[in-house]
Protein backbone atom coordinates (compact mmCIF):
# COMPACT_ATOMS: atom_id res chain seq x y z
CA UNK A 1 0.00 0.00 0.00
CA UNK A 2 2.82 2.32 0.93
CA UNK A 3 4.79 1.84 -2.58
CA UNK A 4 1.58 2.19 -4.38
CA UNK A 5 0.40 5.16 -2.45
CA UNK A 6 4.36 6.52 -3.27
CA UNK A 7 4.07 5.50 -7.23
CA UNK A 8 0.49 7.27 -7.12
CA UNK A 9 1.74 10.34 -5.89
CA UNK A 10 5.02 10.56 -7.89
CA UNK A 11 2.45 10.22 -10.38
CA UNK A 12 0.20 12.91 -10.32
CA UNK A 13 3.46 15.09 -9.10
CA UNK A 14 4.38 14.13 -12.26
CA UNK A 15 1.23 15.52 -13.79
CA UNK A 16 0.97 18.67 -12.66
CA UNK A 17 4.48 19.61 -13.46
CA UNK A 18 3.84 18.34 -17.08
CA UNK A 19 0.70 20.50 -16.92
CA UNK A 20 2.21 23.50 -15.29
CA UNK A 21 5.15 23.40 -18.03
CA UNK A 22 2.01 23.07 -20.85
CA UNK A 23 0.18 26.18 -19.37
CA UNK A 24 3.62 27.92 -19.26
CA UNK A 25 4.35 27.54 -22.52
CA UNK A 26 1.15 28.24 -23.56
CA UNK A 27 1.28 31.29 -21.88
CA UNK A 28 4.21 32.31 -23.85
CA UNK A 29 2.82 31.93 -27.31
CA UNK A 30 3.24 35.66 -28.28
CA UNK A 31 0.99 37.90 -30.94
CA UNK A 32 2.93 39.29 -33.94
CA UNK A 33 3.55 42.45 -35.77
CA UNK A 34 4.61 42.24 -39.18
CA UNK A 35 6.59 45.07 -40.88
CA UNK A 36 8.07 45.23 -44.37
CA UNK A 37 8.73 49.00 -45.40
CA UNK A 38 7.95 52.35 -43.36
CA UNK A 39 6.25 54.96 -46.48
CA UNK A 40 7.22 58.46 -46.37
CA UNK A 41 4.74 60.76 -48.00
CA UNK A 42 4.50 64.78 -48.61
CA UNK A 43 4.38 66.94 -50.78
CA UNK A 44 7.82 66.74 -53.21
CA UNK A 45 7.19 70.58 -54.57
CA UNK A 46 7.92 72.15 -51.09
CA UNK A 47 9.70 69.25 -49.09
CA UNK A 48 12.01 67.59 -52.16
CA UNK A 49 12.42 64.02 -52.93
CA UNK A 50 10.93 61.49 -50.75
CA UNK A 51 13.02 58.95 -51.33
CA UNK A 52 14.04 57.52 -47.71
CA UNK A 53 16.22 54.24 -46.05
CA UNK A 54 14.28 53.69 -42.90
CA UNK A 55 16.37 50.72 -41.40
CA UNK A 56 14.38 50.63 -38.50
CA UNK A 57 10.73 51.08 -36.43
CA UNK A 58 11.20 51.73 -32.66
CA UNK A 59 8.45 50.75 -31.12
CA UNK A 60 6.51 52.27 -28.37
CA UNK A 61 3.12 50.26 -26.69
CA UNK A 62 1.05 52.56 -24.56
CA UNK A 63 4.14 55.32 -24.39
CA UNK A 64 6.49 52.14 -23.34
CA UNK A 65 9.29 51.82 -25.62
CA UNK A 66 9.95 47.51 -26.62
CA UNK A 67 12.82 48.13 -28.84
CA UNK A 68 13.88 48.97 -32.49
CA UNK A 69 13.96 46.33 -34.93
CA UNK A 70 15.56 46.23 -38.02
CA UNK A 71 13.28 46.19 -41.34
CA UNK A 72 11.88 43.56 -42.87
CA UNK A 73 10.62 43.06 -39.34
CA UNK A 74 8.67 40.22 -37.43
CA UNK A 75 8.07 41.51 -33.88
CA UNK A 76 6.90 38.99 -31.13
CA UNK A 77 5.08 40.70 -28.12
CA UNK A 78 3.95 38.67 -25.06
CA UNK A 79 0.49 41.05 -24.92
CA UNK A 80 -3.12 40.91 -25.96
CA UNK A 81 -5.74 42.51 -26.60
CA UNK A 82 -6.10 46.07 -27.54
CA UNK A 83 -2.73 48.23 -27.54
CA UNK A 84 -1.90 51.86 -28.94
CA UNK A 85 1.35 51.14 -30.97
CA UNK A 86 3.82 53.92 -32.39
CA UNK A 87 6.26 53.56 -34.87
CA UNK A 88 9.20 55.96 -34.93
CA UNK A 89 10.99 55.48 -38.06
CA UNK A 90 15.03 54.98 -37.65
CA UNK A 91 17.94 55.57 -39.83
CA UNK A 92 21.75 54.95 -39.50
CA UNK A 93 23.47 58.17 -38.33
CA UNK A 94 25.88 59.05 -41.17
CA UNK A 95 25.32 55.60 -42.81
CA UNK A 96 27.11 54.02 -39.94
CA UNK A 97 25.31 50.60 -38.82
CA UNK A 98 26.23 50.70 -35.32
CA UNK A 99 24.64 54.39 -35.10
CA UNK A 100 20.79 53.75 -35.30
CA UNK A 101 18.51 55.94 -34.63
CA UNK A 102 14.92 57.62 -34.49
CA UNK A 103 15.17 60.28 -37.19
CA UNK A 104 13.87 63.02 -35.39
CA UNK A 105 12.45 65.47 -38.56
CA UNK A 106 9.76 62.05 -39.04
CA UNK A 107 6.35 62.01 -37.70
CA UNK A 108 5.91 58.85 -35.29
CA UNK A 109 2.86 56.16 -36.91
CA UNK A 110 -0.02 55.83 -34.39
CA UNK A 111 -2.44 52.63 -34.16
CA UNK A 112 -4.15 50.68 -32.14
CA UNK A 113 -4.20 46.91 -33.13
CA UNK A 114 -6.23 44.05 -31.28
CA UNK A 115 -3.27 41.34 -30.08
CA UNK A 116 -4.04 37.73 -30.50
CA UNK A 117 -1.87 35.14 -29.22
CA UNK A 118 -0.69 33.03 -32.56
CA UNK A 119 -1.58 35.55 -34.81
CA UNK A 120 0.38 38.11 -37.19
CA UNK A 121 -1.03 41.22 -38.19
CA UNK A 122 0.75 42.92 -40.90
CA UNK A 123 1.18 46.93 -40.53
CA UNK A 124 2.17 48.91 -43.37
CA UNK A 125 3.22 52.38 -40.92
CA UNK A 126 3.57 56.14 -43.12
CA UNK A 127 5.26 59.18 -42.22
CA UNK A 128 5.87 62.50 -43.09
CA UNK A 129 8.12 65.18 -41.81
CA UNK A 130 7.25 67.24 -39.25
CA UNK A 131 5.33 70.26 -39.91
CA UNK A 132 8.11 72.41 -37.75
CA UNK A 133 10.75 70.91 -39.84
CA UNK A 134 12.85 74.00 -41.65
CA UNK A 135 13.78 73.08 -45.45
CA UNK A 136 17.21 76.01 -45.49
CA UNK A 137 18.37 73.98 -48.78
CA UNK A 138 16.64 72.07 -51.18
CA UNK A 139 19.09 71.38 -54.12
CA UNK A 140 17.75 68.48 -57.21
CA UNK A 141 20.07 69.76 -59.98
CA UNK A 142 17.12 70.10 -62.24
CA UNK A 143 17.57 73.58 -63.12
CA UNK A 144 20.31 74.73 -65.45
CA UNK A 145 21.63 76.61 -62.33
CA UNK A 146 22.29 74.67 -58.93
CA UNK A 147 23.68 75.85 -55.77
CA UNK A 148 27.24 74.38 -55.83
CA UNK A 149 30.45 75.39 -57.44
CA UNK A 150 34.02 74.09 -57.22
CA UNK A 151 36.13 75.75 -54.54
CA UNK A 152 39.13 77.89 -55.75
CA UNK A 153 42.02 75.62 -56.00
CA UNK A 154 39.74 72.55 -57.56
CA UNK A 155 41.91 70.90 -60.40
CA UNK A 156 38.55 70.34 -62.51
CA UNK A 157 34.58 71.73 -62.59
CA UNK A 158 31.23 70.69 -61.38
CA UNK A 159 29.13 69.00 -63.90
CA UNK A 160 24.87 68.37 -64.27
CA UNK A 161 24.56 64.84 -65.66
CA UNK A 162 21.46 64.42 -67.82
CA UNK A 163 21.77 60.53 -68.61
CA UNK A 164 18.93 58.67 -67.14
CA UNK A 165 21.24 56.10 -65.75
CA UNK A 166 23.11 58.59 -63.84
CA UNK A 167 19.84 60.24 -62.78
CA UNK A 168 18.35 59.06 -59.17
CA UNK A 169 15.19 61.05 -60.02
CA UNK A 170 14.21 64.21 -61.94
CA UNK A 171 15.78 65.40 -64.79
CA UNK A 172 19.63 65.91 -64.01
CA UNK A 173 22.38 64.95 -60.71
CA UNK A 174 25.40 66.76 -59.93
CA UNK A 175 28.73 64.56 -61.68
CA UNK A 176 31.98 64.89 -59.82
CA UNK A 177 35.31 63.25 -61.67
CA UNK A 178 38.68 62.93 -60.35
CA UNK A 179 41.91 61.37 -62.23
CA UNK A 180 45.66 61.54 -62.12
CA UNK A 181 45.24 64.56 -64.27
CA UNK A 182 43.07 65.93 -62.37
CA UNK A 183 42.72 64.69 -58.60
CA UNK A 184 41.53 67.52 -56.61
CA UNK A 185 37.62 68.68 -56.22
CA UNK A 186 35.77 70.43 -53.46
CA UNK A 187 31.94 70.96 -54.13
CA UNK A 188 30.67 74.30 -52.09
CA UNK A 189 27.24 75.12 -51.80
CA UNK A 190 27.40 78.62 -52.95
CA UNK A 191 24.87 79.79 -50.28
CA UNK A 192 26.22 80.10 -46.48
CA UNK A 193 23.09 78.78 -44.17
CA UNK A 194 22.21 80.05 -40.89
CA UNK A 195 21.70 77.02 -38.60
CA UNK A 196 21.07 77.04 -35.08
CA UNK A 197 23.54 75.34 -32.83
CA UNK A 198 21.25 72.76 -29.98
CA UNK A 199 18.91 71.48 -32.68
CA UNK A 200 18.80 69.03 -34.72
CA UNK A 201 20.70 69.46 -38.29
CA UNK A 202 20.67 66.81 -41.14
CA UNK A 203 22.12 66.95 -44.63
CA UNK A 204 20.29 64.13 -47.05
CA UNK A 205 21.70 62.72 -49.88
CA UNK A 206 21.34 60.40 -52.69
CA UNK A 207 24.42 59.04 -54.18
CA UNK A 208 26.85 56.65 -56.76
CA UNK A 209 30.30 56.60 -56.35
CA UNK A 210 33.49 54.43 -57.27
CA UNK A 211 35.62 56.65 -54.91
CA UNK A 212 34.81 57.72 -51.63
CA UNK A 213 32.89 60.51 -51.19
CA UNK A 214 33.56 62.98 -48.19
CA UNK A 215 30.94 65.25 -46.66
CA UNK A 216 31.68 68.14 -44.33
CA UNK A 217 30.97 71.88 -43.17
CA UNK A 218 32.39 75.10 -42.92
CA UNK A 219 31.86 77.74 -40.69
CA UNK A 220 31.76 81.43 -40.90
CA UNK A 221 31.52 83.67 -37.69
CA UNK A 222 32.45 87.39 -38.96
CA UNK A 223 35.44 87.65 -40.79
CA UNK A 224 36.36 84.42 -38.78
CA UNK A 225 36.71 81.28 -41.49
CA UNK A 226 37.19 77.79 -40.25
CA UNK A 227 39.20 75.09 -41.37
CA UNK A 228 36.78 72.72 -43.33
CA UNK A 229 35.90 69.62 -41.27
CA UNK A 230 34.87 66.77 -43.00
CA UNK A 231 32.05 64.67 -40.95
CA UNK A 232 31.44 61.39 -42.59
CA UNK A 233 33.60 59.31 -45.40
CA UNK A 234 30.72 57.25 -47.90
CA UNK A 235 32.16 54.17 -49.20
CA UNK A 236 31.87 53.58 -52.56
CA UNK A 237 28.48 51.76 -53.62
CA UNK A 238 27.67 50.69 -57.26
CA UNK A 239 24.23 51.11 -57.01
CA UNK A 240 22.33 54.26 -55.34
CA UNK A 241 22.02 55.29 -52.15
CA UNK A 242 20.50 57.22 -49.49
CA UNK A 243 22.17 58.62 -46.19
CA UNK A 244 21.63 60.89 -43.39
CA UNK A 245 24.38 62.65 -42.42
CA UNK A 246 24.26 64.56 -38.57
CA UNK A 247 25.44 68.42 -38.37
CA UNK A 248 23.63 68.44 -35.55
CA UNK A 249 27.14 67.76 -33.34
CA UNK A 250 29.06 70.03 -34.88
CA UNK A 251 27.37 73.34 -35.21
CA UNK A 252 29.00 75.91 -32.65
CA UNK A 253 28.14 76.80 -29.43
CA UNK A 254 27.51 80.44 -30.31
CA UNK A 255 24.50 81.12 -33.10
CA UNK A 256 25.13 83.73 -35.55
CA UNK A 257 27.80 81.32 -37.59
CA UNK A 258 27.01 80.29 -41.05
CA UNK A 259 28.01 77.47 -42.96
CA UNK A 260 28.70 75.96 -46.36
CA UNK A 261 28.10 72.31 -46.98
CA UNK A 262 31.16 70.53 -48.85
CA UNK A 263 31.81 67.63 -50.56
CA UNK A 264 34.91 66.36 -51.54
CA UNK A 265 35.66 62.63 -53.92
CA UNK A 266 38.84 61.09 -52.51
CA UNK A 267 41.25 60.05 -55.82
CA UNK A 268 43.78 57.78 -53.97
CA UNK A 269 46.69 58.89 -55.58
CA UNK A 270 49.08 56.85 -58.36
CA UNK A 271 45.50 55.10 -59.09
CA UNK A 272 44.58 54.32 -62.98
CA UNK A 273 40.70 54.16 -61.90
CA UNK A 274 39.60 57.81 -62.23
CA UNK A 275 36.59 58.76 -59.47
CA UNK A 276 33.37 59.05 -60.70
CA UNK A 277 31.04 60.87 -57.79
CA UNK A 278 27.02 61.27 -58.97
CA UNK A 279 25.14 63.32 -56.08
CA UNK A 280 20.85 64.27 -56.31
CA UNK A 281 18.18 65.64 -53.98
CA UNK A 282 20.35 67.42 -51.20
CA UNK A 283 18.35 68.48 -48.09
CA UNK A 284 19.76 70.50 -45.54
CA UNK A 285 17.13 70.22 -42.80
CA UNK A 286 16.55 71.84 -39.37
Amino acid sequence: MRRSLGVGLWAISLFLLQSCGWYAKDQGVPAYLHIDTVQVVGTPQTQGTLSARIKDVWLYIDGDLQGAYPLPATIPLLREGTVRLQFNAGILLNGISATRAAYPFFVPWDTVVDLYRGRTDTLRPRTSYRSTVRYVWLEDFDNLGFGLRARSGSDTVLLRESRADSVFEGLSSLYMAVDQRAPYLVAESIDQFGLTAGKPCFLELNYRNNVPLQVGLQSQLGSDISDPLWIVELAPTALWSKQYINFSPYLGVVNGARYRVLLRPLYASGSTVAGRVWVDNLKLLQ
